[in-house]
């Protein structure tokens, strides 16, 4: 049983640039401080990510949106209000550049449908820059005993709990001028989508 105490634990895990190794809803992901820049460097370097790709945002309430500055739009917040908590990445313009964004500001956010970790998140008191805990090319693991060891040892801390993932990457979509684009098919298919959205697709 998780009490305050592990909640603060892991929390701290994520304080002084650190690159955690954890469990989500999805696949097992690893980790850092939405604004940490060397977390978010090294988490590309432990990837052998060669280019800037963007990191995926992890939140655990709407209101962490503001912090990122998000460009908001009705379908947004529509297909968010139906898809969250949930495996579904929203790909979103925000007004401001960070670490962790992709070209022309762009962010893939997601509120896992995991209660312990939007826990961790809060006690963190900032988004987590989150990607799949795999070498570059490799499958993505859906528990912590499938991540690679090597992997495992370039990480600074591992978080343990009780967590049964769907075992799929999460979905991906881009919002723009109205209209939906799948850039990844995953956990959410595109009929789930298509029923929430109706023609707004590209």
């Amino acid at each position: 049983m998780i009490n305050s105490q592990d909640l603060k634990l892991f929390a701290n895990f994520f304080s002084n640039d650190s690159v955690v190794l954890f469990p989500t809803d999805t696949v097992v992901g690893v980790g850092c401080r939405f604004d940490s820049i060397e977390g978010i460097a090294k988490i590309r370097k432990i990837k052998g990510i060669v280019n800037r790709s963007p990191l995926a945002v992890l939140i655990s309430n709407e209101a962490q949106l503001e912090l990122l500055k998000i460009r908001r739009s009705r379908l947004s917040n529509l297909v968010m209000s139906k898809f969250w908590p949930g495996a579904l990445t929203v790909v979103l313009t925000s007004e401001e550049g960070f670490a962790c964004s992709g070209e022309a500001n762009t962010i893939g956010l997601r509120m896992p449908d995991a209660d312990l970790l939007r826990k961790i998140i809060d006690m963190v008191g900032v988004p987590l820059a989150t990607t799949s805990a795999n070498f570059h090319g490799d499958v993505a693991p859906a528990k912590l005993e499938d991540v690679n060891k090597a992997f495992k040892s370039l990480v600074d801390h591992i978080i343990e709990y009780d967590l049964t993932p769907v075992g799929l990457p999460s979905t991906v979509i881009r919002i723009e001028g109205g209209v939906l684009k799948i850039l990844r098919q995953g956990a959410v298919t595109k009929e789930e989508i298509y029923s929430v959205v109706g023609d707004r697709f590209e």
